[in-house]
């Protein structure tokens, strides 16, 4: 969006001057898809691939463990 805004300033005298509404839309409709298309070819950031095995197996353990602590207390509270 900055460098549409420079170009519009450096050729366009923006804003004292303006382009045509259409030529002006044609622009921006044109940065919109240049934005969107850098934002697509970023790789997510929230996709983290992880191997930890002994961690996994220690904590599906951990929860086991829970889940049978509770069965042995048999808390009529609880169902």
């Amino acid at each position: 969006m900055h460098q549409t805004l420079r170009w519009l300033a450096t050729h366009a005298n923006f804003p004292a001057a303006r382009l045509p509404a259409r030529a002006e839309t044609l622009l921006l409709i044109a940065t919109a898809a240049e934005q969107e298309q850098v934002a697509l070819q970023r790789s997510p950031r929230f996709l983290v691939e992880r191997n930890n095995v002994a961690g996994d197996s220690s904590l599906k353990a951990y929860t086991m463990n829970r889940s049978l602590a509770h069965y042995v207390c048999n808390n009529a509270q609880k169902t």
